[in-house]
């Protein structure tokens, strides 16, 4: 969470616009809600991935598995550069791979990532949606050909049935994505209902496991009370318990205490503050999302944060 201990301001405030800019950010924050209300991703490289795997599901749909021979051409739409689709059956068998071929035909339901995350379980487990065209993004841990280590992968999913009414899985997945906040705040909705129907004791074991859908992209899901204080919070699992109200974000400010203001009159709140960014020289924004969910008689606020993409002046 963003719950550290605040750094000196002297830091931070290198020049007049930069604390300028960022007073304002925090209370702008509704006319950035108004403007992006229509637009369920921000960034192009989610855009491209998605309009990808649709317009491949649309194919599947009407050519079926006939559809394999133009998803195979290398240089074509649908495989080139870090693109390419992938196919599985509700069963969890591998239909089609042109990366690595050898995987058709096996049942895939056991492959993990590096933290023991079930991507291929996670994948068919789209299909528990209810609707035709259900999707939903996975995100994993998995070594890229040009690093050494692994890093994050996501892949956008979606569910169709082909025209004989066989089902299939498409998708496809790039690295380095840019956090969606769309992507957060289905998180963090599925983090508040798991909390609401299985208490906090299961719900709080999912949420600090990195195998689970609630480590993605570096950001995960935090729980404080009413109060301001820490229920759940896996950046600080020592410090649980703590109040969060004195947190100040790199200006001053107190995101913890506007959430909490905000949260009196709604059941979700956002907003943005000023945090350094490892690795990053400049100071980042970054977002809070949470809601309230009441667990047994207590109202409890689940969230996450996370760093956006898009420079500060923006």
């Amino acid at each position: 969470m963003f719950l550290g201990l605040s750094l000196p301001k002297t830091v931070f405030l290198k020049t007049f616009w930069l604390v300028l800019i960022s007073a304002m950010m925090l209370d702008v924050e509704s006319i950035a809600e108004e403007f992006h209300e229509e637009i369920v991703y921000q960034y192009s490289d989610t855009q491209r991935l998605v309009k990808l795997v649709n317009a491949a599901a649309e194919l599947l749909s009407t050519m079926g598995e006939a559809a394999f021979e133009d998803f195979s051409k290398e240089g074509s739409r649908w495989y080139y550069g870090q693109y390419y689709l992938f196919v599985y059956s509700p069963e969890s068998i591998c239909l089609f791979h042109p990366v690595q071929p050898d995987l058709v035909g096996k049942d895939m339901k056991d492959f993990r990532d590096i933290n023991g995350k079930p991507v291929v379980e996670l994948i068919t487990n789209v299909g528990e949606q209810s609707s035709g065209k259900a999707s939903d993004w996975v995100f994993y841990k998995w070594p890229d050909k040009d690093e050494l280590l692994p890093h994050w992968k996501g892949a956008y999913i979606r569910k169709v049935a082909g025209p004989d009414g066989k089902v299939y899985f498409v998708g496809s997945g790039a690295y380095n994505l840019k956090t969606e906040r769309s992507v957060v705040e289905h998180r963090v909705q599925m983090a508040a209902e798991l909390l609401e129907a299985k208490g906090k004791n299961y719900a709080f074991k999912q949420f600090r496991s990195s195998a689970t859908p609630y480590s993605f992209l570096d950001a995960y899901v935090f729980v404080v009370d009413l109060q301001g204080r820490t229920i759940f919070d896996p950046a600080y699992p020592t410090l649980e318990g703590r109040s969060v109200l004195p947190f100040q974000d790199a200006i001053g400010k107190f995101p913890v205490k506007k959430l909490l203001k905000e949260l009196e009159h709604k059941d979700q709140a956002r907003l943005q503050y000023l945090w350094r960014n490892p690795g990053v020289f400049e100071m980042t924004r970054k977002s809070i999302y949470a809601k309230k969910v009441k667990v047994g008689d207590q109202t409890l606020i689940v969230g996450s944060d996370y760093f956006l993409a898009t420079p500060i002046w923006m």
